[in-house]
């Protein structure tokens, strides 16, 4: 097997991954949503949470945590208020609704806040925050899920990694903040598993809670600055899951809990343009941009980058030349086709 990742074109991973997926009984509409959301990760450098997740849906699906029929539901609260009902449907699928209404309700009210509710893993929460500056609005989104990190000062799974992520509009296109809770993301820990890479010290415990920097060994994430992280994970619970009467941790983690691939949600949006001209807070975001990035430098020879400079310019990258597939992820898409019927992607 060739050590040489495998570049393949965008489209052609949207349309392996959807077929994969309607193989699996999801609605066609559907299967395509959450395939363009995990291949976007891809095209931003965020392979943690791209095709190499697919094997990730498709036992979710086969454990019965995600419903690949269920349609989400919008629940209309107060003006500018909203819950939508995820029904344990792909997370990506609640999340591309709760957009569309939430953009909706910003034009009309200044702000749109929705809570997604019962859905399941929602792929790099960033895509949203991009979109929504896309559009002219400041783009806020918590996310809370199974627990698989430690409250500060515990020795066992105890919090979700809880990611956050913020979005706005500038001159040269969306700037985008997408972190999780933890020190390092999950994800990031089940890529260095695939590409057989040690993880940095104080980034997980052992099942038996004892520090490691082997991801093969890893089974406990610990938090992002320690009480910070934690303190900040267990809010978003407070937030999105509690808030949406779906508590996700205390039937998980309480007595007779059981850990299931459940998620929640909060989306806020900001009308820009309700509060002042957009053009004008796009100039003063260059202004904001080039007085950051004229900071004189640790390293000269190293480029201060804005958030979501570097997913920018890998996505330029990306979509002309092809995403970069490693062999063990290739060879990965290749078996999960063969196994499913599907016609593995063109390159």
């Amino acid at each position: 097997m060739s050590s040489q990742p495998m570049r393949v074109p965008a489209h052609n991973l949207i349309a392996f991954a959807t077929a994969l997926l309607e193989s699996k009984g999801m609605i066609p509409a559907h299967a395509r949503t959450l395939a363009e959301v995990i291949v976007w990760a891809d095209l931003r450098g965020v392979s943690s949470h791209g095709v190499n997740r697919l094997s990730m849906y498709l036992r979710t699906i086969r454990d019965g945590d995600l419903d690949p029929k269920a349609v989400p539901q919008i629940e209309s609260k107060a003006g500018a208020l909203f819950v939508v009902e995820g029904n344990r449907c792909p997370g990506p699928v609640a999340m591309k609704l709760a957009l569309e209404e939430g953009i909706k309700r910003a034009k009309a009210f200044g702000v749109g806040l929705g809570l997604i509710r019962a859905t399941t893993h929602t792929g790099a929460i960033g895509h949203y925050a991009h979109v929504a500056a896309e559009q002219g609005l400041v783009g806020v989104v918590f996310n809370s899920g199974p627990p698989n990190m430690a409250y500060h000062g515990a020795k066992v799974k105890s919090l979700a990694t809880s990611p956050m992520a913020i979005g706005v509009p500038s001159l040269d296109g969306p700037l985008v903040l997408d972190m999780a809770t933890s020190t390092i993301a999950n994800g990031r820990l089940q890529q260095a598993i695939r590409l057989g890479q040690s993880i940095p010290e104080g980034c997980a415990l052992t099942k038996e809670g004892e520090p490691t920097t082997d991801p093969n060994t890893a089974d406990i994430l610990l938090p992002l600055g320690g009480p910070k992280g934690s303190g900040i994970s267990f809010m978003f619970e407070c937030i999105t899951s509690v808030l949406a009467a779906n508590p996700l941790l205390v039937s998980m983690i309480g007595p007779g809990g059981k850990v299931k691939h459940r998620h929640n949600a909060m989306l806020i949006l900001i009308d820009i343009a309700a509060l002042r001209p957009l053009d004008e807070f796009k100039r003063d975001m260059g202004e904001l941009g080039a007085v950051v990035k004229a900071l004189p430098r640790l390293d000269p020879d190293s480029a201060i980058m804005l958030p979501g400079e570097r997913g920018a310019a890998s996505f330029a990258e990306r979509s002309a030349k092809g995403i970069p597939l490693s062999p063990k992820v290739w060879a990965g898409l290749l078996e999960l086709a063969e196994q499913n019927g599907v016609a593995p992607p063109q390159v």
